[in-house]
Formats: structure tokens, C-alpha cells, sequence
């Protein structure tokens, strides 16, 4: 029985040796492998910044404020599935001055904010590559390249028509850039 497996098995290998051989087309192989599209490359110059933050209302400190217009309490709260804070310059319920939600996030590049976003318009921000979109000033979407890992995102609402959010939210995109440390 031995005899008839070993001959069995010397049989198939010829019949397989034959099936490969020079009687039909071959595939060559691939010098390279098959790779994923590589992730949008960023042009940013300045060091990365880290973008893990315990408190996200920290990112503008206290001692900011009074520069930036703030003029209420910063207020945690979440927008989109991205926790952030809520800056305010003016009177609650009146129709002066801005708000600002701000966001140090992990959830989005600024790569994919300018791929996800309507009307996206290029822009810098304390030395940084950013993105905008705004809508005739009122309101307007800043999102700043200070990591491969996240970005800093802030979404500026102007309540008056002589205030330009755009302007409003590199302002403070800027002063939260400066204040995030290196990675």
C-alpha cells in the first residue's frame, strides 16, 4: 500500500510539474506590491503640534480672554460628535459681537475637512496651513494643520454684519495654536 501512495504521489507531482510548465502563459509577478493611495500630504513647516487635550476649554486660558473679546465664561459643550467649548464676545441674547465653538481634535485632518466642506478657501494661521469656509461673513469654518493625527477647528458665528466671523475664527485658532505644545 506504501508502494501505490509513493507511486500515487510521484504521478500527481508530474501531472502538476506539467500544468505549470512552459506549454501556456504565465503571470509574471508584480515588482511592486499593491499599495493604498497614500493620505493627502501636508505642507506644514511648522512643527506638529500635539492635539490630545484633557480640557478642551483650556486651550484658551483664562488670561487670554480680555485680548480676544472674550467676554463671557467659557462653556463645554459638543458639536458633531467632537467635544469642544463655547467662547462668546458681547451680551448673551444680544445682537453684538460672536461666538466660537473650538475643538482641538482627533477626529479630523485638515485634509479632511477641506475634502469634506463646501467652498473651502486656503488660509494661514500663526504660521500654520488652514482652511476656511464662510458664508458672506456671518459665519465661517476654520480648520488649521498642526498635526498628521488632528487639527484645531474652530466654527465663528458673527451676530453683527460688521464683524467678519472668518476673521473672528483665525483669531482664535491662532491664539489656540500658540498654545498647544509641541508633539
Amino acid at each position: 500500500m506504501r508502494k501505490g501512495l509513493a507511486i500515487g504521489s510521484v504521478l500527481a507531482s508530474f501531472v502538476l510539474a506539467g500544468c505549470s510548465g512552459n506549454g501556456g502563459t504565465t503571470e509574471t509577478p508584480s515588482s511592486a506590491p499593491a499599495e493604498s493611495p497614500a493620505p493627502p500630504s501636508s505642507s506644514r513647516q511648522a512643527p506638529a503640534k500635539s492635539v490630545q487635550l484633557a480640557d478642551q476649554c483650556m486651550s484658551l486660558p483664562q488670561d487670554q480672554h480680555q485680548a480676544l473679546g472674550i467676554t463671557m465664561p467659557p462653556q463645554p459643550r459638543e458639536s458633531n460628535g467632537k467635544p469642544g467649548c463655547t467662547y462668546v464676545s458681547g451680551q448673551a441674547g444680544s445682537d453684538q459681537g460672536w461666538n466660537a465653538f473650538v475643538t482641538v481634535t482627533t477626529t479630523e485632518t485638515m485634509q479632511g475637512f477641506t475634502e469634506t466642506t463646501a467652498n473651502v478657501v486656503p488660509a494661514e494661521v500663526a504660521g500654520y496651513p488652514a482652511a476656511q469656509s464662510g458664508n458672506e461673513g456671518r459665519n465661517c469654518m476654520v480648520s488649521v494643520d498642526v498635526s498628521d493625527q488632528g487639527s484645531v477647528f474652530v466654527n465663528a458665528i458673527s451676530r453683527v454684519q460688521n464683524v467678519n466671523a472668518c476673521d473672528v475664527g483665525k483669531q482664535i485658532a491662532g491664539a489656540v495654536v500658540q498654545n498647544l505644545p509641541n508633539a
